[in-house]
């Protein structure tokens, strides 16, 4: 348990020696299915490598043409035009201002977190219709049990447009620092390979976890250092995978894992694309919650995170990187 009125905790740059591999594209095992089930061998391939697919999970394609529209909806001044690509392309030419950051969210280095303290993230079309759709909450109860704290609000919708034809563009791999439990990323539209997928470090969660203040807690400055050479280290060693997918397919994962927004590509093609993805995170209900005030999540920083640090966390271990989940 962290005390609220030490300063607030960094961790280290990736080293400057660090090659970020290329990601290959998920190819689906044989168990991969669209069913509110959790297998034995979708266990063990969670507790391998941290993430399960579920395809065709959520049915709800009203409810993903509604998301896709307010998205476009709530473009500033109409800087990104829905029927125009070419205005996507290295948008928006530093027009996002600090007032457009605050009521429609960070826009950098083609990736939009769409989001604001004044309700993008908890509209019902994205609260009752996807982060509390019954199949999401049946799966995320085969995790980690019941009760499940009832969310108040997703990170709201992330959107990661193409890049110029022809450049490269980079990988921004880290792990959130938010008390989830288990993380989901809901596709809400088509995601070709190679144009933005949600990118993941397979098998990075076990070893990022042990350098951790708590199990599902932040990294304080006195494990920043190690924590960030356990990082590197699984940079250098670990090949990257990315998603394609379709509307309603969802990414279930550990909130430990190394990940990063893909890179959109889709302008190399004939048609472009705008990835957009929803972020849910869940926890139990039955715990005791606090805002950390300096790290976050709470109403200083992180405040778009549903999310609360809790009591009842404890130190990391080794061997218990799955206390506390159903199937630990």
């Amino acid at each position: 348990m962290r005390d609220n009125n030490t300063r607030r905790a960094t961790t280290p740059r990736i080293a400057e020696d660090v090659v970020i591999r290329d990601p290959h594209v998920f190819v689906d095992p044989d168990f991969t299915n669209g069913e509110p089930t959790l297998s034995k061998a979708e266990v063990a391939f969670f507790k391998d490598y941290g993430f399960i697919v579920k395809r065709g999970f959520l049915d709800e394609n009203r409810t993903f043409e509604r998301i896709v529209d307010y998205v476009w909806e709530n473009v500033p001044r109409e800087i990104l035009k829905r029927d125009d690509s070419r205005t996507w392309l290295d948008a928006p030419h530093g027009q996002w201002t600090e007032e457009d950051a605050e009521k429609a969210g960070l826009f950098a280095g083609g990736s939009w977190k769409m989001r604001s303290r004044g309700g993008i993230g908890t509209e019902p079309f994205l609260i009752d219709k996807i982060a509390h759709h019954p199949s999401m909450q049946k799966m995320v109860s085969l995790f980690i049990g019941e009760p499940i704290k009832r969310t108040q609000r997703v990170r709201g919708v992330y959107g990661v447009f193409p890049k110029p034809s022809g450049s490269e563009g980079r990988l921004s791999p880290h792990a959130d620092q938010t008390a989830a439990q288990l993380s989901a990323m809901v596709l809400v539209d088509e995601v070709p390979p190679h144009c933005g997928g949600f990118t993941i470090w397979p098998g990075s969660h076990h070893i990022v976890h042990p350098h951790c203040d708590t199990v599902q807690g932040p990294v304080g400055p006195d494990r920043a250092e190690a924590y960030s050479r356990a990082r590197d280290g699984a940079l250098r060693d670990i090949t990257p995978v990315e998603f394609p997918g379709n509307a309603g397919d969802v990414i279930f994962w550990h909130p430990r894992l190394l990940h990063s927004g893909g890179i959109n590509h889709s302008a190399d093609h004939e048609r472009p694309v705008l990835r957009l993805i929803v972020p849910c995170d869940y926890q139990r209900e039955d715990l005791t919650f606090f805002d950390d005030l300096v790290n976050g999540p709470g109403p200083n920083h992180q405040w778009w995170v549903d999310t609360r640090n809790f009591h009842e966390d404890i130190l990391p271990t080794p061997d218990n990187i799955w206390d506390g989940w159903v199937f630990g």
